[in-house]
C-alpha cells in the first residue's frame, strides 16, 4: 500500500498535464530574505588579499513570468539591502545594496515550479580605500536555482540560491564571488 501511494505521488509530481498545472502568467511582487557568504580577493589593497565574508541579506523583487504549458519564463527585478563585510588588519569594507536582472525560466509543476536564473548584478562597495568607488557601475553575473510553491490564487512562496561574481572592480585585482540563500514570498497581481 505504501509503496502503490509513493509510486502515484512520484508519478503525479514528474507529469505536468493541462488539468493538474496551475497559471503562473503574472506580474508579481514581494520580498526576501536570507544569508550571502564568500570570498573577497582583494590583490590590490590588503593584505591578505583573500578572506572570508558572510552576512544577512534581504529586500524586494518583483517581475513577470508567462505560462506556456509546461515551461515558465519570465523577467525579475531584485534589490537586496546588505550585510556582506569584512575586517581585516589592513581595511575593511561591506557590500551595501545589491541590484539583480534576471531572467528566470523554469518547469511548471502544477502549484509549484522549479526554475534556474541568470542575470546581471550591480553593487555597493563602501569603506576601503583603493576599492570605495563601486557604485553601481560595476557590473557582474548572477546563476541560481530556486523552487516556489502557489499557496493560493495569489500568494506563493519559495526558496532560491544565488551564485554572484564581480571581476576586476575598483581597481585591478579586486574580485569578489559569494552566495546567496534566500526564502521568498510573492503577492501574484
Amino acid at each position: 500500500m505504501k509503496r502503490a501511494l509513493l509510486c502515484s505521488v512520484a508519478l503525479l509530481a514528474s507529469t505536468s498535464t493541462a488539468a493538474l498545472a496551475g497559471d503562473w502568467t503574472g506580474w508579481y511582487a514581494g520580498g526576501q530574505l536570507g544569508y550571502s557568504y564568500g570570498e573577497f580577493d582583494l590583490d590590490s589593497v590588503t593584505t591578505p588579499d583573500s578572506f572570508d565574508a558572510d552576512g544577512v541579506i534581504g529586500g524586494f523583487m518583483g517581475g513577470y513570468l508567462r505560462d506556456y504549458g509546461d515551461w515558465v519564463i519570465g523577467l525579475e527585478l531584485q534589490y537586496d539591502f546588505s550585510d556582506i563585510s569584512f575586517n581585516e588588519p589592513t581595511g575593511s569594507g561591506s557590500f551595501d545594496g545589491i541590484a539583480r536582472l534576471k531572467t528566470r525560466a523554469g518547469r511548471d509543476f502544477g502549484n509549484s515550479l522549479g526554475f534556474i536564473s541568470v542575470g546581471v548584478a550591480y553593487t555597493n562597495f563602501d569603506g576601503l580605500a583603493g576599492a570605495s568607488d563601486i557604485d553601481f557601475d560595476d557590473p557582474g553575473v548572477v546563476a541560481g536555482v530556486g523552487y516556489e510553491y502557489q499557496v493560493n490564487e495569489n500568494w506563493v512562496v519559495g526558496g532560491e540560491y544565488m551564485w554572484h561574481q564581480f571581476l576586476d572592480f575598483g581597481a585591478d585585482g579586486n574580485d569578489v564571488t559569494f552566495n546567496t540563500l534566500h526564502v521568498r514570498a510573492s503577492y501574484r497581481f
